[in-house]
């Protein structure tokens, strides 16, 4: 085995990337690295076991020159028997549908296609040719554009089924395997466009940075390994506090604050499942520092709010306003946005309930129908002879609800408003004496009637 193949089995066995007895699909376009990596897994396939086949994909850019390389990656796979799977797609159409560039549509729609042939293969590995430089040139333009240490990190050498065999090498020990080994390889003419950002580094910055050290390429490498095992720290640390804390993406925000930003941050990535930015995650920070009970912030896709001593990750669509709906005798209404249900029947009196789920109404007392609905400006109700009327939003800011749920709280009302609010109590207008004809309304979960 000589060194350079020596080098990339290593690399290979350090990261379990080969799967003995199993499939691996190599990303082939033509080029220099891609060309390397055909023929480097050709022979490892002999030495490990596994099975090799191939995948190329047009993405008609470059017109006769992208089918060019098309027939050429047809042609050398068929000299050395490994199979090959085409694609070919409109990439410069779909960009213009999708309203993206093209590099972008062309790397969607090219990974689309690999992960298509994978799965006919029955979940083969994904081998794709990204080399030292490929990681370098990656982190500085990270940087240029703003990062934190897991861009810094680079290109992971192994990202779910997705493979990095050659990653190890550099550029230039690429070209020299390739003339050692007689493998041949076509140009890409845009690598030559430094309109291109990657081309734009790759041109200009590269030769000063190897004019400072002709190994750079590797020390990204290494860089790159050291930081990867410091955010994989890091981020158990972040998960950890997330499997003691963190409940239906609530959690409470003296916890999180108290955290160090290397932690927190985590933590709000996380639970958001998003790409956010650090400016997203400093104004989630200053939404736990908030002295506001209710206060919000949006975020792409998700709506953050903080409800008295906890931070809830959701949207806002999370809680429904509870159309008017009349409540007949006999009848039973489901609570739109909730688990309740709301009944009435004819009771009588002697029953005695200490739960504010259940009440009794003195029928004369009702005014038209027994509605339900969500709360409304001036909502007031008397609880007590002892006291006055109180506003139901001064009462559920006592109870301490979050002022994104109270639209979500059934009020129980006649044409005159509200008569009893569940967990609250009941009007005293409408309260029952001995004797009386009685109504009893009762709010349950789904659950207690399984």
């Amino acid at each position: 085995m000589d060194i350079f193949l020596k080098k990339v089995f290593d690399f290979c066995q350090e990261y379990d990337m080969l799967p003995a007895g199993g499939n691996v699909l190599a990303c082939v376009s033509g080029g220099a690295d891609s060309m390397c990596l055909l023929q480097i897994l050709f022979r490892l396939s002999t030495i490990h076991g596994f099975s090799l086949y191939a995948a190329h994909f047009n993405h008609n850019i470059r017109g006769a020159e992208s089918d060019a390389d098309e027939y050429f990656v047809k042609d050398y796979c068929s000299k050395i028997g490994v199979r090959l799977f085409i694609g070919s797609e409109d990439v410069p159409g779909r960009a213009l549908k999708d309203g993206i560039g093209i590099e972008e549509a062309g790397r969607n729609m090219r990974y689309g296609f690999f992960y298509r042939c994978a799965e006919k293969l029955g979940g083969a590995k994904i081998a794709t040719a990204h080399n030292a430089d490929d990681n370098l040139e990656t982190i500085l333009m990270r940087i240029v554009r703003g990062t934190g240490l897991r861009g810094l990190c680079g290109i992971p050498p192994v990202r779910d089924n997705i493979i990095r065999p050659i990653m190890c090498l550099s550029r230039s020990e690429i070209e020299n395997y390739n003339s050692q080994n007689l493998i041949p390889h076509r140009e890409d003419s845009t690598n030559a466009d430094d309109a291109y950002s990657r081309n734009n580094i790759r041109i200009h910055v590269m030769p000063i940075l190897r004019a400072m050290n002709a190994n750079i390429s590797q020390s990204s490498i290494e860089m790159s390994r050291l930081l990867r095992m410091d955010e994989s720290y890091l981020q158990s640390l972040a998960q950890d506090f997330i499997n003691k804390h963190v409940s239906n993406k609530t959690v409470n925000a003296a916890l999180l604050r108290e955290l160090p930003y290397s932690v927190s941050s985590r933590v709000i990535r996380s639970i958001c499942g998003l790409e956010i930015s650090s400016g997203h995650v400093s104004a989630v920070l200053k939404l736990a520092l908030s002295v506001d009970p209710s206060a919000s912030l949006s975020l792409p896709g998700m709506t953050i709010r903080r409800e008295y001593d906890n931070i809830i990750f959701g949207s806002s669509a999370d809680f429904n306003q509870i159309p008017e709906t009349i409540l007949k005798i006999g009848s039973a209404i489901e609570v739109p946005g909730s688990n309740l249900i709301i009944r009435c029947e004819e009771a009588k009196i002697c029953e005695i309930h200490k739960s504010f789920t259940t009440f009794l109404f003195k029928s004369s007392a009702i005014c038209g129908n027994i509605l339900i609905r969500s709360r409304k400006a001036g909502d007031r109700i008397r609880l007590s002879y002892k006291s006055g009327s109180k506003s139901v939003k001064k009462l559920f800011i006592e109870k301490k609800i979050p002022s994104v749920k109270r639209l979500s709280i059934p009020i129980i009302c006649d044409s005159v408003g509200p008569i009893a609010i569940p967990d609250i109590g009941c009007d005293v207008r409408v309260m029952p004496s001995p004797g009386d004809r009685v109504l009893k309304v009762i709010v349950e979960e789904k659950n207690d009637l399984c």
